[in-house]
């Protein structure tokens, strides 16, 4: 039996092609949502990098110069170590904003909602909280 023969038939394939178009439309906002929580995961290792290598080279200044009394360290590696640690917050807070503005578009495009809470702009955040921490102990360190 044919479509002209059954109009029935018909319609059903109309359905189901319809059907198949917009699961298809769904599941590519669904893997652009993936794509960008994967991309600010990437930026988070990347700026806990920064903050990482930032707060080892004050650290370590802090260390030779208690080992060695009388030694005076230029200001020079303090400060990178501190623009380091600037550029990981910095870069951190630019990839969130990013985040929240993909998955905004998103779920205007029809990204269905799983949770309330996103899981990588909470990590984020608590990551930003580590790194601006870490900054005020160095200032406090350095000043006081």
């Amino acid at each position: 039996m044919n479509e002209r023969e059954n109009p029935q038939l018909a319609l059903n394939n109309e359905n189901n092609e319809a059907a198949i178009k917009k699961a298809l439309e769904t599941f590519a906002v669904v893997r652009t949502a993936f794509s960008a929580e994967r991309a600010v995961m990437a930026w988070m290792r990347t700026s806990v990098s920064f903050y990482t290598f930032g707060f080892s080279i004050t650290k370590f200044i802090d260390y030779l110069e208690q080992r060695q009394e009388g030694i005076q360290f230029s200001e020079g590696p303090r400060l990178l170590g501190v623009i380091l640690i600037c550029v990981g917050i910095l870069s951190l807070v630019l990839a969130v904003i990013q985040h929240v503005r993909r998955i905004r578009r998103a779920k205007e495009l029809g990204l269905p909602t799983i949770s309330r809470f996103s899981l990588p702009t909470s990590a984020a955040v608590a990551l930003l909280a580590i790194g601006i921490t870490s900054l005020i102990a160095i200032a406090l360190h350095w000043l006081l």
